[in-house]
């Protein structure tokens, strides 16, 4: 009878999940492998089979973090309307971000510090792939215009992630209806500013 796998993809993600908690909370260097093995009932001897070591996981982390962010983004439907696709990418943005705050400030936050993520980091600009295919559709209809496709997309994406970017960082007495609202308004903004409609 073959031995159980004890170092398995649920434990893997059980760790990224709980380091990725910690460096958002704390900072890189609050990240301890022992305290973080012992928090998840395993071993240091699991995190260095699964990760190979403390700034590999912190690489794992990262590429998790833009996997998964990049997956819900390709995850929204391509329609014939590119506008409304580029809506849609928005507010799958807030729900990935509202549902993922640790991995949000992984990506984004600046709290990985000097980790070297250069061999991941083709993985931030493919998860920024569904948003520039919908802005080069709309511009190829004719639907917007004003600027190249990069420089349209840069601009949807600073507006849309300075709005959650915000949403995480103030804490606010609205209810998640009015604060959606806000969002929306934001998003609608930004299409119409590049619209030819």
């Amino acid at each position: 009878m073959a031995r159980p796998r004890i170092h398995d993809a649920e434990l893997r993600t059980r760790l990224l999940e709980a380091a990725a908690e910690t460096v958002a909370q704390h900072g890189v260097d609050a990240l301890s492998l022992r305290k973080l093995a012992a928090a998840q009932d395993t071993s240091t001897t699991a995190i260095y089979s699964l990760f190979g070591g403390r700034a590999e996981l912190l690489v794992a982390l990262f590429a998790t973090s833009f996997t998964s962010f990049g997956d819900a983004q390709r995850r929204v439907p391509v329609t014939d309307n590119s506008e409304v696709d580029l809506g849609e990418l928005a507010v799958a943005y807030r729900d990935w971000a509202l549902r993922n705050p640790h991995l949000y400030a992984v990506m984004f936050g600046g709290v990985l510090g000097s980790i070297d993520v250069g061999a991941e980091a083709h993985r931030a600009d493919a998860a920024m792939d569904p948003l520039r295919d919908a802005v080069a559709r709309a511009v190829a209809a004719g639907t917007m215009a004003g600027a190249s496709v990069e420089s349209i997309s840069h601009s949807f994406w600073a507006i849309v992630h300075g709005l959650v970017s915000l949403e995480l960082a103030m804490p606010s007495t609205s209810d998640d209806e009015t604060r959606r609202a806000m969002f929306d308004a934001g998003k609608d903004a930004v299409l119409r500013g590049w619209s030819r409609r």
